[in-house]
């Protein structure tokens, strides 16, 4: 009987998760969601106190190892930069940015379709 083979970092990114806590409090002005597809596609949702809309930016990802480069581009806004994962389990995601700047993300369940 073949073992299944151990998930790798770019098995277990994939969903989507929510920013529960940041090193620079951003989750205390910001609500924000990032979505890992297979496909290395990602989209985050941003939702900024006293926004009415949130903001939504797609992008690409990769995983190598414990790095995680990717870039976005929305109109003239666009942002390219590596993040190190530090702890990757199947709940939880934390990053560090390259300012030091360390993200905690909670993976988000996914909704049931009818």
């Amino acid at each position: 009987v073949p073992k299944d083979k151990p998930k790798t970092n770019a098995d277990k990114v994939v969903g989507t998760w929510k920013l529960v806590r940041s090193s620079n409090g951003g989750e205390k002005r910001t609500e924000l969601q990032v979505e890992f597809t297979k496909a290395g596609e990602m989209t985050i949702f941003q939702q900024t106190v006293g926004a009415d809309e949130p903001t939504v930016l797609r992008g690409t990802y990769s995983v190598d190892g414990d790095k995680l480069p990717y870039k976005w581009k929305s109109g003239d806004d666009e942002k390219e930069e590596t993040l190190t994962i530090k702890a990757l389990t199947a709940t939880e995601l934390v990053v560090v940015d390259p300012d030091g700047v360390s993200e905690e993300f909670e993976r988000v369940a996914e909704r049931k379709k009818d």
